[in-house]
């Protein structure tokens, strides 16, 4: 019985035609247009290419092959705690990305406002011109 709820659950998922918010950065993205500040100046905080992984797991190109847990989709309270922060992130699409596993997901420091459209990824970070990066096919 519980073989056939799960097959339903996921041919029902399959059929719906709608990817989780972490679903549809699973690939490999590389830099088309670079975030700078006010200055011209490039955003040392964000990689050249990032590689994003089924498990919730992504690699970035300025930290080698390491693998940080990476979440889109908050708990209420992670969202509070972010906007008591930072309000310029209320209602915005947030990517958190782990970078030691003893933080909280609401604590982490690497956070950007992002948004997927197609093969275009987009991540802000306060203070700094969006970034842009493609999808890479394999």
């Amino acid at each position: 019985m519980a073989v056939l709820v799960i097959a339903a659950f996921q041919l029902q998922t399959a059929f719906s035609g709608q990817l989780s918010e972490e679903a549809k950065l699973i690939g490999t993205w590389t830099t088309t247009s670079c975030s700078t500040d006010s200055s011209g100046n490039p955003c040392p905080y964000l990689p050249d290419s990032m590689e994003f992984f089924k498990d919730n797991t992504m690699t970035m190109s300025n930290f080698d092959t390491k693998h940080f847990p990476f979440k889109t989709t908050l708990t209420n309270e992670e969202k509070l705690a972010i906007e008591k922060r930072d309000p310029d992130t209320k209602g915005k699409n947030l990517l958190l990305i782990k970078h030691r596993p003893d933080i909280n997901w609401a604590d982490t420091r690497m956070m950007y406002v992002y948004s997927v459209d197609k093969n275009e990824l987009t991540l802000t970070l306060k203070g700094w011109k969006p970034a842009k990066f493609g999808r890479i096919a394999k």
